[in-house]
């Protein structure tokens, strides 16, 4: 990496009101955060898509579900 260290960004959304212009903005300005407008150096881009819980979870306040493998 030419000396210099690694840079990552861990963004939470809201899952609700998303659209496509939203997400763009998003990836743009963590991208210009990284000090990298236009030349798009993402190595990984990892996104995951969380559910609705189900009903007896969010009847004491779960609001949003994530599982892997079960």
């Amino acid at each position: 990496m030419n000396g210099k260290s690694g840079k990552s960004v861990t963004a939470a959304l809201s899952p609700q009101k998303q659209n496509i212009e939203s997400l763009n903005r998003v990836v743009g300005h963590i991208l210009g955060m990284a000090g990298c407008d236009h030349c798009g150096r993402i190595a990984l881009l990892k996104i995951d898509f969380i559910g609705d819980p189900p009903p007896d979870l969010a009847k004491d306040g779960v609001i949003s579900l994530q599982q892997q493998g079960f």
